[in-house]
């Protein structure tokens, strides 16, 4: 999905507020339209826009910052959740862009399937319009639960009277419905013989298909708890990307400015520059350590006390996302011994590569920490082995220097990492492709089915791919799968952290409420959230377009 499909669609798209309160003229003048292969190519085009105004910094506050691993300073209604049916805030933009996609998709299945051009040309068209639109509501259903579903073109007044008046649908309905849309109706199409059939990586133009496919149908199928059709298309995709190594699939390639890398499944598509019409977005501002400019240097910026030469001079950032101490924390004790605080020694990435300085703080009572070059080096401190996954995930401080945040130097925690930062970034303007998807997901889904069918051996293997390619011991002690099933949380945390995924994992397995308020270090956060908050709520005027067939019954248990 390069660049162009979004100028080229600038011209023939209404890019307007969607809801349920739908325009059922359509995106495109559907009279004259649909009439060959390259019309068709750039009205499914249009389905894709609505993906770049979901992936937002707010859609990261909202499925990161709000739970166990990750949290933010800042006051934004989604960080703390300061969420209502009547002030929905991020849930309104998900609702919106995302039956403006269900939309779109519609009009495309039909509307290519029923174009006069030839079978093989217009069916790999409709199969990637159904993928897009299982997207779209896999978004959906993940933010709200039950929602209103329907497939049909909104093509008159009568249809968008219909859907109106939907009520929720079960989520669970939903996405198997869904699983076999794409099974049926779409994997079918995307073939050797038309090239289809391939990694994201080596689609034509990044367009979606086969892998995002089986990708969405085992993410439905894993929120339904049912572990053989999920692992029907994990193992597909296993096929397809093989062994995951260090050697086929670098860990360095999973930072996002190394753009459509071979462990890919879905990467939202973006390039910025000063000149000419490009597509960025804003996600690394609230994922790179806040910056000033130099007191000695006014032309220099330091982040968070320290220059990284690599981000440039002219960034922005702000409501920088902090890792809980459950996600990784080196904190001395009090007083003057260089011993730390044991209740700090099971975060999950443990040990990070922070040693003592000799800078002791009267006022903070202790120690402060540094960067360890040597055991950088080495990958080893305090005699553990240091996971990989560290450098990527956590900023402590810039890597080659040794330098450290003045945040990770007085409070042993870090910031979102080097993964996540855009070199060279101006401003507010990202150029990093956000990768939704990768394999390792996919091969830690592949652990998760397994210990559901009780299969601890295979469910080991997987989690032991990852684990390897960190560079940490692979597993060997099976205690049980309760213990087991720990782990593969943990594995998820330390692998996906960062990636718009930690609160729907958390939702799914039914611990978001207490493994959140349990361990996050936004106190605001914590006094505000709900239970109810495991869902955002629909937003109040789409209630009320509804007849009030759509209500938001947990909020208003809650009171809300």
């Amino acid at each position: 999905m390069k660049n162009y499909i979004f100028s080229a669609m600038t011209a023939v798209l209404i890019l307007s507020a969607c809801s349920l309160k739908e325009n059922p003229t359509s995106f495109v003048n559907r009279t004259n339209y649909y009439g060959n292969e390259t019309q068709c190519i750039a009205a499914l085009n249009g389905c894709y826009l609505p993906m770049a105004f979901i992936y937002v910094p707010n859609y990261m506050l909202a499925v990161e910052a709000c739970t166990d691993i990750w949290y933010s300073r800042s006051t934004t209604v989604d960080a703390c959740l300061d969420v209502t049916p009547a002030k929905p805030q991020m849930g309104a933009a998900i609702w919106r862009q995302g039956y403006l996609g269900v939309m779109r998709c519609n009009e495309c299945i039909e509307c290519i399937a029923a174009a006069n051009i030839p079978p093989a040309q217009k069916e790999p068209l409709v199969a990637e319009a159904r993928v897009l639109r299982a997207l779209y509501y896999y978004n959906l259903t993940c933010f709200f639960g039950g929602v209103p579903y329907y497939k049909e073109m909104v093509a008159d007044d009568d249809a968008l009277l219909r859907i109106r008046r939907l009520p929720r649908t079960d989520p669970r309905e939903i996405r198997e419905d869904l699983y076999y849309d794409i099974r049926d109706l779409a994997l079918p199409y995307f073939t050797e013989e038309n090239g289809r059939k391939v990694r994201a990586s080596e689609a034509k133009s990044q367009r979606v298909g086969y892998a995002l496919g089986l990708m969405l149908m085992a993410k439905m199928a894993l929120w339904n708890e049912d572990w053989d059709l999920a692992l029907a298309p994990l193992k597909l995709l296993e096929a397809l990307y093989g062994e995951l190594t260090e050697e086929r699939y670098p860990l360095e390639q999973t930072m996002w400015r190394y753009k459509n890398t071979m462990e890919s499944i879905l990467e939202i598509q973006h390039d910025w520059s000063k000149t000419g019409v490009q597509f960025a977005g804003s996600v690394a501002n609230i994922m790179t350590p806040p910056n000033a400019p130099s007191p000695d240097n006014p032309d220099l910026r330091l982040f968070d006390g320290i220059a990284l030469p690599e981000l440039g001079n002219e960034v922005t950032s702000w409501s920088a996302l902090v890792a809980n101490n459950i996600y990784g924390i080196f904190r001395p004790a009090t007083g003057t011994t260089k011993t730390e605080n044991t209740s700090y020694q099971n975060a999950l990435f443990n040990p990070l590569p922070l040693t003592y300085s000799d800078e002791y703080n009267t006022q903070d009572g202790r120690y402060y920490t540094q960067l360890d070059l040597d055991a950088i080096a080495a990958g080893v401190i305090r005699g553990q082995k240091i996971d990989r996954r560290i450098y990527y995930t956590l900023g402590l401080g810039n890597y080659s220097t040794g330098a450290t945040f003045q945040t990770s130097k007085r409070y042993g925690v870090g910031w979102a990492g080097p993964k996540f930062w855009c070199p060279g970034e101006v401003q507010t303007y990202d150029s990093n492709n956000y990768k939704i998807f990768r394999y390792a997901d996919a091969v830690l889904m592949m652990a998760e089915c397994y210990i559901g069918l009780e299969n601890a051996d295979e469910a080991l293997r997987y989690i032991n791919m990852v684990r390897t390619r960190a560079g940490v011991e692979p597993e060997t002690n099976f205690t049980g799968f309760e213990a087991l099933t720990a782990l593969l949380r943990c594995e998820r945390a330390r692998e996906l952290g960062g990636e718009f995924q930690r609160k729907f994992d958390l939702v799914r397995w039914g611990v978001w409420y207490e493994q959140t308020r349990d361990n996050t270090n936004n106190a605001t956060l914590r006094n505000r959230m709900k239970r109810c908050h495991r869902y955002y709520p629909i937003p109040d005027v789409q209630c009320a377009l509804s007849g009030r067939v759509l209500t938001n019954d947990e909020y208003v248990a809650e009171g809300m």
